[in-house]
């Protein structure tokens, strides 16, 4: 008799479990839902249904799950007065926002880039702690051509001095390696600069997000 309750236990618990990860769409859109009714207010009790959703993650999340939760917690940490927080959120759902913009970026591997129309709403958030990039890029770039030019006059000092190669050719060479280089850094600019960001600031965010958005970000 205890063997069979015990048994019956045990299905209970796994028929509970299949429940969560079948309902897990259903769920997220019952919280999205009343994250709008409450013009998207983050409360304690929507706070803490959130907290519970980010632990039943297991199956691959579609790109349209990824951003409501990014944003409803990036909102959240924004009425906290947390801007670091709500900051990289921003930056993280930046990230698929720039994969549906260009088909040749990597796309996380753990995350189902389903057709989605990112809203106008999520759109002005991300703009919003993200706009400063934009300066950012063109500062480092203009660093990066003021040391490419500085690599080209080496690479030609080394091609006349050492290589003995006649000025012309040496100029030719070196300036096609500093072009090359200089194209190839300014292209990972952007996700050099991001990533170095992110992890700069991702000790402002709960350990709970962090883990949910660990196999999205480093796959």
């Amino acid at each position: 008799m205890e063997q069979k309750e015990t048994l019956e236990a045990v299905e209970t618990k796994e028929v509970t479990a299949e429940s969560v990860d079948f309902q897990f769409e259903t769920v997220l859109n019952e919280i999205y839902q009343d994250f709008k009714i409450m013009d998207e207010h983050v409360d304690a009790g929507l706070d803490a249904r959130l907290k519970e959703l980010l632990t039943h993650t297991e199956n691959e999340l579609t790109s349209e799950e990824y951003m409501k939760l990014m944003y409803m917690e990036g909102l959240k940490y924004e009425q906290q007065e947390n801007k670091n927080a709500a900051r990289f959120c921003a930056m993280r759902m930046l990230k698929i926002k720039e994969c549906y913009e260009n088909p040749k970026k990597k796309r996380p591997r753990f995350l189902d880039m389903i057709p989605y129309t990112i809203p106008e709403e999520m759109l002005e958030f991300i703009e919003r702690y993200t706009d400063f990039l934009e300066d950012t890029y063109n500062f480092i770039g203009k660093r990066l051509l003021l040391i490419t030019a500085g690599l080209v006059v080496i690479i030609l000092l080394i091609f006349i001095l050492v290589l003995k190669l006649n000025f012309l050719m040496s100029l030719i060479n070196a300036a096609l390696i500093g072009l090359l280089n200089y194209i190839l850094q300014k292209r990972r600019l952007p996700d050099m600069f991001q990533k170095n960001q992110t992890a700069a600031i991702e000790h402002y965010v709960e350990d709970d997000v962090l883990e949910f958005d660990r196999p999205v970000r480093y796959s």
